[in-house]
């Protein structure tokens, strides 16, 4: 056979994918390897973080400014393409 000719049946080859262990072996390899913390239901889980009235302001107020650069920006790109200079 050519080169030409094995390199066609190759990229013609069906390939079957099968997992390595079964689903379950998987799972308990898994848990036997990992240390305990560093499993996700080992780990501690902390509710949102209650934030100070001056950090809120503060947050609501980069907002506000994200949205009027945003505006402002999209005014002189207006202006540019519109030639108003």
């Amino acid at each position: 056979m050519t080169e030409m000719t094995q390199m066609t049946q190759l990229a013609y080859v069906k390939t079957i994918r099968e997992p390595f262990l079964p689903r379950r072996s998987a799972d308990a390899w898994v848990n036997e390897v990992l240390e305990p913390d560093q499993l996700s239901t080992g780990k501690n889980r902390f509710g949102r973080a209650t934030l100070t009235g001056g950090t809120v302001v503060l947050l609501w107020g980069l907002r506000v400014y994200v949205l009027l650069m945003t505006f402002l920006i999209g005014m002189e790109v207006w202006n540019a393409m519109h030639g108003g200079g």
